[in-house]
């Protein structure tokens, strides 16, 4: 990290993307000497962003669905990489992001714990001081000693979020996940959140709520088309957004 006081630096941070038409255009471009080009279109998600996160800083990204907000939070929690640039973190990273992502279908929710927190950087005590809290927060019952394959997609995510918020991480990627689970689930995981946003962590939080930037952050980041077109005071960034949201309403 080049400067200590930041918990995220990211810098010159770009993501693309190949995207083919259709799926068998990728195995042939995997089985042929057709290059990429040829067979698909570039999509560019990031576009050399340099952005700084100060340690138990709130901040919120905001853009419209494609504009490149969930693509940053993925690279920051590790979850892809970049194609160029670099991102750093300091400390442990719970990620409330593809909740489901890093469980092994074949083990137990049980087993799985240990697996995922491992690859987390957690230890094996780690899981057992926080094991009884989290079978008590997901309320699997039997499942919880049965295959993950076996679990729906909502009890996969209730484990996932639970991991995620129980490691006690350092910096907590959020990225609207507030609707995870059934509606108990819901108030139970929203209350958790909560206690992590009060708790001086450094938080990166997606939403499409306005009050709920306004309740939570103190600095936006607008991405707009894979840039940042604003980094700075919250009502700031909600007006501009907001009315560039309008300008482009009225052009359809």
């Amino acid at each position: 990290m080049q400067n200590s006081a930041n918990a995220i630096e990211v810098r010159n941070l770009t993501k693309e993307f190949y995207i083919f038409e259709k799926d068998y255009q990728i195995f042939r471009w995997l089985f042929s000497h057709k290059s990429r080009e040829q067979t698909a279109f570039l999509k560019v998600a990031l576009d050399d962003i340099t952005l700084d996160v100060k340690k138990q800083e709130m901040v919120g990204v905001i853009g419209k669905n494609g504009a490149g907000k969930s693509t940053l939070m993925k690279l920051v929690a590790g979850i892809t990489f970049p194609t160029y640039g670099s991102v750093e973190t300091e400390g442990r990273i719970g990620s409330l992001i593809n909740l489901s992502a890093g469980f092994n279908p074949d083990f137990t929710g049980r087993k799985n714990l240990y697996y995922k927190g491992m690859l987390m950087g957690m230890s094996n005590e780690d899981i057992d001081n926080i094991l009884d809290d989290i079978i008590d927060f997901v309320d699997l019952g039997e499942y919880f000693d049965l295959p993950f394959r076996m679990y729906s997609s909502g009890m996969g995510a209730r484990l996932g979020f639970a991991l995620a918020v129980f490691s006690n991480p350092d910096i907590l990627i959020v990225d609207e996940v507030f609707s995870v689970g059934d509606k108990n689930f819901q108030a139970k995981s929203k209350a958790k959140t909560m206690e992590l946003f009060n708790a001086g962590k450094t938080v990166l939080f997606s939403s499409h709520s306005d009050d709920q930037i306004r309740n939570f952050c103190n600095r936006v980041v607008y991405i707009k088309d894979g840039k940042i077109a604003f980094n700075g005071d919250v009502e700031t960034g909600l007006e501009m957004y907001s009315e560039d949201v309008a300008r482009q309403g009225k052009k359809k």
